[in-house]
């Protein structure tokens, strides 16, 4: 009885081993392995099944790609043979982590990271036969991405006996930059231009804005390209205003339509003025003013979401009085509703920043309080009952235990996802010393409420081996990778330095130099733009021994 049992377990448990084997083999097989790193970036992922009928049973809400942050990539599911696979619309971003989902019908996870690229070495980007002409220096230099993988820079200086506005184009299959090229106005009445700024809209269309000297004040004036040559300037603001116009921001939306914001003097106050590009009408609608206020208004910024929201900030205020305020144009572009205080009564607060998701939302953040005790603010546009009414909520208060000194500079950015990065610098108590300014981050996930939600700690991402540090901006690939910028001092003077925060890992990795220390006296005031598939270009100025140049290096 007892060889019977024995022989009948046996035979069970080959039989529950032979149906393992069998379970084994049919699970479908991540294409590449999960774990594989160094992957290609045009990478196609699937999976391999047992057979063909299980492949051919997969559809686009059974198969999908998830970036770092969340978000799902955009692609096409195919199916072939024994395989089913994803087909991102665009390569995947470098040097990242991403998720291959399968619910069919149990969900399978797999992980892949693509492979990692190197930042191109720097190189100068203006006229290099002026490179020890000292009267030729370069200043305010920014970037945009075009629709096709390549960047556009622009800056100020002068040149042929006047300050103009240059450009420059970057090729990425050729690599190299285009000769820079004059885009402000030109001719006898055409005077100094200063202080470029620079967007580009989901199609590659570049909108160029600046203040430029014409009749014996400052206007302001805006260029634009379709991917080709740039079309002759056009005046913004209002000839018959009688102050400078300065200061010119602008933000575009998916449609392509561009609004400039711009402070100018009114007769009665320095007042803040905007004007809209009608993407649909090809044309600028008429300057109109913003703020109500009878104090000066300085520091205008704007952004613009997806869809077209768009909400203008400044400070106004008497000297150590000032208050940020926020304004949103009308749908029709033509006016713009009455402004909401930002800020708290009775506490100063000055240089307001704003960021737009891709959820819709609107993200402000500015420096609040006076000297030693200035902190860094934020607040978010929400929606208020069903209806159209919009309120913001309360203003969170930046704190750090370890930096108590005052805050500078801050900068927004946000991810596909909707996850919030928050940048600024912040100087430590002196402790009989010098003071020494550091770069800190905060970050802030979209899943949690608008209203309650909370910022994470506040951590400092700048090499703390050297000296002070500045200037900070950001941008966010599709992947929802952060990069930052910023200027530092250490013993080859100040330098510019980057790093990336890693959303797979959530943590920021450490600090690099991107400046060469070998051929710069001083480099200073960086700008970023990423593309589509995650390529960024760095921008900024460099003081050579002789003149100041503009410098760029790409990371493809």
């Amino acid at each position: 009885m007892r060889r019977r049992w024995v022989k009948k377990f046996a035979v069970i448990v080959a039989l529950c081993a032979v149906a393992g084997m069998a379970n084994a083999q049919s699970a479908p097989e991540p294409l590449p392995a999960s774990g594989a790193s160094d992957v290609a970036r045009t990478v196609t992922p699937g999976f391999r099944f047992a057979a063909p009928a299980q492949a051919a049973a997969i559809t686009a809400d059974r198969l999908l790609l998830l970036a770092p942050d969340g978000a799902a990539v955009r692609g096409l599911v195919r199916t072939s043979g024994d395989r089913a696979v994803f087909e991102p619309s665009v390569p995947l971003v470098g040097c990242t982590t991403y998720t291959l989902l399968l619910n069919a019908p149990e969900r399978v996870r797999s992980r892949f990271t693509t492979a990692c690229s190197a930042w191109s070495a720097p190189v100068q980007i203006d006229d290099s036969h002026t490179a020890h002409k000292v009267d030729l220096p370069v200043s305010g230099a920014q970037v945009a991405a075009t629709a096709d993988g390549g960047f556009v820079a622009v800056w100020f200086q002068d040149d042929a006996g006047r300050r103009a506005i240059l450009a420059t184009r970057f090729n990425p299959d050729t690599q190299a930059w285009s000769r820079p090229q004059a885009i402000d106005l030109q001719g006898p009445q055409a005077g100094a231009s200063s202080i470029p700024a620079i967007t580009a809209d989901r199609q590659g269309r570049l909108t160029v804005v600046w203040f430029q000297a014409v009749d014996g004040r400052n206007a302001v004036f805006a260029a634009r390209s379709d991917g080709g040559a740039w079309q002759a300037p056009q005046r913004l603001d209002q000839p018959a205003l009688p102050g400078n116009a300065t200061n010119p921001q602008l933000a575009a939306d998916a449609a392509g339509n561009v609004t400039v914001v711009w402070q100018q003097p009114d007769g009665r106050h320095t007042a803040i003025y905007a004007a809209h590009w009608q993407q649909a009408a090809l044309r600028w609608l008429p300057a109109q003013p913003v703020d109500r206020g009878l104090a000066n208004a300085y520091n205008p910024v704007i952004a613009a979401t997806p869809q077209g929201r768009v909400v203008a900030a400044w400070q106004q205020g008497t000297s150590g009085r000032e208050a940020v305020f926020a304004a949103a144009l009308q749908p029709s572009g033509q006016s713009w509703g009455a402004p909401w205080r930002l800020s708290a009564e009775g506490i100063a607060a000055t240089s307001p920043a704003l960021t737009a998701t891709p959820q819709e939302a609107i993200v402000a953040a500015w420096v609040q309080g006076r000297d030693a005790m200035r902190r860094i603010a934020v607040s978010q546009l929400l929606p208020e009952g069903s209806g159209a009414a919009f309120r913001w909520s309360a203003p969170q208060i930046q704190h750090s235990t370890a930096f108590t000194g005052p805050a500078l500079s801050p900068a927004l950015t946000a991810d596909a996802a909707g996850d919030l990065t928050l940048v600024w610098e912040q100087a430590k108590s002196a402790q009989g010393g010098p003071v020494r300014y550091a770069i800190l981050a905060a970050r802030r996930d979209a899943g949690a409420d608008a209203a309650s939600a909370r910022w994470s700690p506040p951590q400092q991402i700048d090499d703390p081996a050297l000296r002070s540090a500045g200037n900070p901006v950001l941008v966010t690939d599709a992947a929802g990778n952060v990069r930052c910028a910023w200027y530092q001092d250490g013993p080859s003077g100040m330098q510019v330095q980057t790093a990336r925060y890693n959303p797979a890992e959530h943590r920021w990795q450490a600090p690099q130099t991107l400046s060469d220390p070998s051929a710069t006296v001083q480099a200073s005031f960086p700008a970023l733009a990423v593309d589509a598939v995650g390529s960024t270009m760095a921008v900024w100025q460099q003081f050579n021994g002789w003149r100041t140049l503009a410098v760029a290096r790409w990371l493809p």
